[in-house]
C-alpha cells in the first residue's frame, strides 16, 4: 500500500490538497538522487502534440494533487490544445518524493518509454504506463514491474533492472534541476512558453497563455 511522506500545502499546516504538494521547506533534490550527474539527452521528454507552445508539466507519480491534476485538467488541455495542434504537452519529473516510492513510479515509468519508444514516437507507452501507476494501489518495485508487462509491451526484467540499478536516475536529475532553475517548488507546475501558470487547476489560464504565446 502507499506509504505518504511529509508534504504540506504551501503556507499552512494541511495536508495534501488540490492545490498541489510541496515539502514543509525549501525543494531541494531528493537524497536517492544525490551524487548522480544529470544526463538531459539519455532520454527525451515525453511528449504529446505537436503544437508550436510548449505547455512543460512538472509532476510528481506519488502526489495526489498531480493525480487530480491528470484527471480534471489533463483532458482539457488535450482537447482544447494538443488536438488542436496548438501547443506540445511535456512530462517533467519533479520528485519531492510525495511518496516513499516516487523515485521508484518515475523510474519505472523511463524504462517503459525507453522499451518501447520509437523514432517517431519518443514517449513510447509512457503516458498508458504513467496513468495506469497513478491507478494502481500497490507501488513496491515488484508491482511497478508487473504493471509495465501488464499494461505495456515493455520487458518486466528491463524495468526491474532498472529499477534496481537507477538507470534512469541521470534523466530524473536532469528534470529536477530544470525545474528547480524555472522556479519550480511544487507540483504539479504548469509552465507555459517558459511562463509559469499561477494556479495549475486554471485550464482558462493555461488556454489563455498558449493563446497569447502564438
Amino acid at each position: 500500500m502507499h506509504r505518504r511522506s511529509f508534504l504540506t500545502l504551501a503556507g499552512t499546516g494541511a495536508t495534501l490538497s488540490i492545490a498541489g504538494c510541496t515539502a514543509f521547506f525549501e525543494a531541494s533534490l531528493p537524497e536517492e538522487l544525490e551524487g548522480t550527474e544529470p544526463d538531459s539527452e539519455q532520454l527525451p521528454a515525453p511528449l504529446i502534440g505537436s503544437g508550436p507552445v510548449a505547455i512543460d508539466v512538472y509532476e510528481d507519480f506519488g502526489c495526489p494533487s498531480c493525480h487530480d491534476f491528470e484527471a480534471d485538467v489533463f483532458p482539457d488541455i488535450e482537447q482544447q490544445l494538443l488536438e488542436t495542434d496548438e501547443a506540445t504537452y511535456r512530462h517533467r519529473d519533479f520528485p519531492l518524493p510525495a511518496d516513499d516510492q516516487s523515485i521508484a513510479m518515475a523510474t519505472a515509468a523511463r524504462a517503459v518509454q525507453a522499451e518501447t519508444m520509437t523514432d517517431d514516437d519518443p514517449a513510447g507507452e509512457f503516458f498508458a504506463y504513467k496513468q495506469a501507476v497513478m491507478d494502481a494501489d500497490d507501488w513496491s518495485e515488484d508491482a511497478l514491474a508487473d504493471l509495465a508487462a501488464s499494461e505495456t509491451d515493455a520487458d518486466r526484467a528491463a524495468v526491474a533492472d532498472a529499477l534496481e540499478n537507477g538507470t534512469y536516475y541521470p534523466t530524473l536529475v536532469a528534470d529536477w534541476n530544470r525545474g528547480d532553475e524555472a522556479g519550480v517548488e511544487g507540483t504539479p507546475t504548469v509552465i507555459v512558453d517558459g511562463e509559469q501558470i499561477e494556479d495549475p487547476f486554471d485550464i482558462e489560464a493555461i488556454v489563455e497563455r498558449v493563446e497569447d504565446a502564438q
